[in-house]
């Protein structure tokens, strides 16, 4: 339907991307991720003005797939709202797969699209397309500035900012702009002044024994630490396993690894527990779960389930259905230990350690011997305390999880909706607001080789722009390498398993991600990656690990699973 007129067209385009510019800095953006395009160039050179007098961190990308997910690592480290601007037509479409992580994770990505004046929609003008609602569901709002009023520019771009900023998720902000676009000494704004925030009132919490059904032996209980970032949480979480006497099983983004009471491979733990009969009686998730299967198996057996919501409370908590109750903080310890509950444990994560240190050396030596089970181990001890680790989804991730011990480094990955895309440039807006936290240390990026391949243009980034510390590490074992351990590996599937799930890139990374500025180096012994981890590295820099085949790495795993079976059973 066409707009019959606009509102906005009294005012020109250099002081519409002004006012909107000085209420997205007001609201404490600090960095903002810019695309090049024509009709966004009033917000551009206004950004770039801003820039000049250090009122904003400006990042140009080409690829506004990858624009987006540089400001979702930026936003997810930094905590703060973190906008990205396009030019009209399919340069804004490219930012949803950002906007959907960002939703299912509650970070307060700010999507600024420019348009063209809302009276052409439909008319056949060119890179014109609807721009309204484009996002759908899944931005927490939208607005669209055709028919605002310029009394109410200002006002519309502050309440809809105070949307991202109260940490619900994304935000979308639709800018028509009408020709003359550009004017010399007209993109220069005015005084910021940061507006404060304010915090959303504490959650009393509730006691533990209050929350359980009589007879229930809360000295028989367990935490398991899923994807979340509240070190609150975190302390509150630590005591109550303290007190208690529970052991804690915690993915790599629910940073709980390096707790005293933490289990070192919890994931194989678990798998033996219908063995070896010790269910416990009371399951405390926290956040984001379900990275592996016997979590879910554990939640449906354990007699009591207690999920907690963690902010921005999006209830994504619950995957198995299983919770009796949904709690809105880490329940107050309450009840009475049992110290052989949590040896036990102990006892059976030391024997699965064992297992595992005797059978990852049982691959045969030389070809084929060096596989991403190892680069997973290697990487995830070498990450010290001040380092930051990204981690992939897929093999990756559980590799770490199970394999990989206690980590010292902070970890994340993009556990909203665990896909491969955008991973190459969430860890490099990542690397670049750690460094901002931890001037001396690394971030380390461990990721497959299709993640890898899927956002390589992640790795281009301009002369101009800002290189982080950051080593990206890629376990090259030509395909899909996870899919030889599930359902769809079975030999009855064989006739169509390579083409469709494999997935053989067939092509030389060191060539396939050289990029500009960017060393590449490829390693192919366990021996070679510890050299190549522990070279000075001031800039950006790729490993290429290059690993036995995607078959001989699913019988390594499946023979170092069936090894912590055995010893624990």
């Amino acid at each position: 339907m066409r707009v019959p007129h606009e509102r906005l067209r009294s005012v020109d385009s250099p002081a519409i991307a002004r006012a909107v510019v000085e209420e997205v800095l007001c609201s404490g953006v600090t960095d903002v991720v810019v695309c090049p395009g024509s009709r966004s160039a009033p917000l551009a050179l206004t950004l770039a003005d801003a820039e000049r007098r250090g009122l904003v961190r400006m990042h140009v990308r080409l690829d506004e797939r990858s624009g987006a997910y540089l400001a979702l690592g930026l936003a997810k480290i930094s905590g703060r709202p973190v906008a990205v601007v396009t030019t009209s037509g399919t340069a804004a479409v490219n930012l949803h797969p950002a906007i959907v992580e960002a939703a299912y994770s509650g970070l307060p990505l700010v999507a600024i699209t420019a348009d063209r004046p809302g009276a052409v929609r439909g008319s056949g003008a060119n890179q014109t397309i609807d721009q309204r609602g484009v996002y759908g569901v899944d931005v927490v709002d939208g607005v669209d500035l055709t028919t605002v009023s310029e009394a109410d520019l200002r006002a519309t771009v502050t309440a809809l900012m105070g949307m991202a900023v109260s940490g619900q998720g994304p935000v979308h902000l639709n800018v028509p702009l009408a020709e003359p676009l550009v004017g010399p000494g007209e993109h220069s704004i005015g005084e910021i002044a940061v507006r404060g925030t304010l915090r959303p009132p504490a959650v009393v919490p509730v006691p533990l024994d209050a929350i359980l059904p009589a007879g229930v032996n809360a000295a028989h209980g367990l935490i398991i630490a899923g994807d979340f970032d509240d070190d609150e949480l975190r302390n509150a979480l630590g005591s109550l396993a303290s007190v208690m006497g529970w052991p804690i099983i915690s993915e790599p983004s629910g940073n709980l690894s390096g707790h005293p009471q933490a289990l070192r491979h919890g994931p194989l733990v678990l798998s033996s527990f219908s063995a070896t009969g010790e269910v416990p009686d009371v399951v405390i998730t926290v956040g984001r779960i379900g990275l592996h299967r016997p979590e879910i198996e554990l939640l449906r057996a354990a007699r009591v389930h207690i999920a907690v919501d963690v902010p921005p409370r999006l209830g994504r908590v619950d995957p198995a259905q299983t919770a009796h109750i949904v709690v809105e903080e880490v329940p107050e310890p309450r009840g009475g230990s049992d110290p052989e509950w949590l040896r036990a444990w102990r006892a059976a994560d030391d024997l699965a350690a064992r297992a595992l240190d005797s059978a990852a050396g049982e691959m045969p030596a030389g070809s084929g011997s060096f596989t991403g089970v190892d680069v997973a181990r290697i990487v995830a001890r070498h990450a010290g305390a001040d380092d930051l680790l990204v981690i992939g989804a897929s093999f990756p991730v559980r590799h770490v999880s199970a394999y990989g011990g206690a980590l010292r480094a902070r970890c994340i990955g993009n556990r909203g909706t665990a896909g491969i895309d955008g991973v190459i440039s969430t860890a490099w807006g990542a690397a670049l607001a750690h460094a901002h936290e931890h001037p001396l240390g690394m971030t380390y990026a461990l990721v497959g080789d299709l993640t890898a391949l899927y956002d390589r243009n992640g790795l281009l980034a301009g002369p101009s722009e800002q290189l982080p510390r950051l080593t990206y590490v890629v376990i090259d074992n030509d395909g899909g390498g996870i899919f030889s351990t599930l359902e769809q590996g079975a030999p009855a599937f064989a006739d169509d398993f390579e083409r469709v799930f494999g997935t053989p890139h067939g092509g030389d990374l060191m060539a396939l991600l050289a990029a500009p500025r960017v060393t590449a180096v490829a390693v192919a012994t366990t021996e070679e990656l510890r050299e190549a981890l522990t070279a000075p590295s001031t800039g950006v820099q790729v490993i290429v690990a290059r690993c036995a085949s995607r078959s001989e790495e699913s019988a390594h795993v499946m023979r170092m699973n069936a090894a912590v079976l055995e010893a624990l059973t």
